[in-house]
């Protein structure tokens, strides 16, 4: 069954570039896109996926009305967080193709380069397989790809319902002097061809804040350097010409402090 889906992937690929469902906002204010931006669930998942699942009691008949298909390259990874609890009902399932991989939770991200911590759980992924999560793992805790953890292609199935309530956008809010099949096509999610790196994560990152503490560390050593080169070269002047501390008048002279630049 995964290698019928998979197939049926491959072939659709280049159709896979639709508009999520939603619009990523700051949190608590993630959209709908208005009825009619989004392509209905194709049939062939309902038939291979979604009916699959009804009959092993996985979710209950006419819960899906989203679905969603995010296809990673090698390195690829989504960031953490928790999908929208006021546009989306509880369970989340997944279903994930063409390679192992993980989820992880409760990572933190840093960017230019990216790092990720370490999770608080570690959750393997087989291809094939079917992640189900609700409560707290839905609601209380982010979840995300690693860079890491994709080292081959892999797609993942999103299947969820939205709840009847959550808001949407207007239709002349995208811009109502551009007609429906210009929006969609601008609307249409760009795919990258760049090949990244699975290993990336892995290397030694520093970040620019380790860079300035760097800075500020060698100024600071650099500073201490010429001061103890100062002092030396006043006491080897002294030591050089004891008698020219004073002039003929046996007047004491001034120091003068010399200074490595």
């Amino acid at each position: 069954i995964a290698m019928h889906i998979e197939n049926m992937l491959s072939v659709r690929e280049k159709r896979l570039t639709l508009p999520p469902s939603e619009i990523t906002m700051l949190p608590g204010q993630e959209r709908l896109y208005s009825r009619g931006e989004v392509d209905e669930i194709p049939d062939w998942v309902h038939e291979l996926v979604v009916d699959r699942l009804v009959t092993h009691g996985v979710i209950p008949e006419g819960f899906v009305n989203s679905a969603v298909i995010n296809d990673y390259q090698p390195g690829g990874c989504i960031v953490s967080h928790v999908d929208p609890i006021h546009i989306f009902e509880r369970p989340i399932v997944s279903v994930s193709f063409f390679s192992d991989s993980a989820l992880c939770f409760g990572c933190k991200f840093q960017f230019k380069p990216i790092r990720v911590s370490e999770p608080v759980l570690y959750l393997p992924v087989g291809r094939g397989s079917v992640t189900v999560l609700s409560g707290y793992a839905a609601d209380d805790i982010t979840h995300c790809i690693r860079p890491q953890d994709i080292k081959e292609r892999r797609a993942v199935i999103i299947l969820r319902k939205t709840r009847p309530d959550a808001p949407r956008l207007n239709s002349s809010s995208l811009s109502p002097s551009i007609h429906s099949s210009e929006r969609r096509h601008i609307l249409k999610a760009k795919r990258s061809h760049r090949k990244a790196d699975p290993d990336a994560a892995h290397r030694p990152r520093i970040l620019e804040m380790d860079k300035e503490l760097q800075r500020r560390s060698l100024s600071s050593r650099q500073r201490r350097h010429d001061g103890d080169s100062s002092e030396n070269s006043w006491r080897r002047a002294d030591e050089r010409e004891p008698g020219s501390r004073y002039t003929h008048d046996h007047a004491p002279a001034r120091r003068v402090k010399m200074r490595r630049h």
